[in-house]
């Protein structure tokens, strides 16, 4: 059992020096003005993006559905076209 114990801390110990080491891994210096401004002009390209995404979007459904009106009318006017084929013979 004495030898557990011994184990025990010496593992728990390993572990605490691991974990702070890790920790600390994680620690960084405040951002400079330089990266800020960085990711300011990132997030207003981003912003500026996805609103042009969003209106190319809405353009896109505007010009499939004129497609779609404009495919309606032809196929009328072929009909009517060979209706009117049909009377002539």
């Amino acid at each position: 059992m004495h030898t557990f114990s011994v184990i025990a801390k010496f593992f728990c110990i390993g572990m605490l020096v691991f974990g702070m080491g890790f920790s600390m891994a994680g620690c960084t210096k405040k951002p400079s003005t330089q990266d800020v401004s960085k990711l300011e002009e990132s997030r207003s390209a981003a912003e500026g993006a996805e609103k042009k995404l969003a209106e190319l979007k809405q353009e896109r459904l505007k010009l499939e559905q004129d497609l779609q009106n404009k495919q309606s009318d032809l196929q009328k006017n072929e009909q009517e076209r060979d209706s009117l084929k049909n009377q002539v013979k």
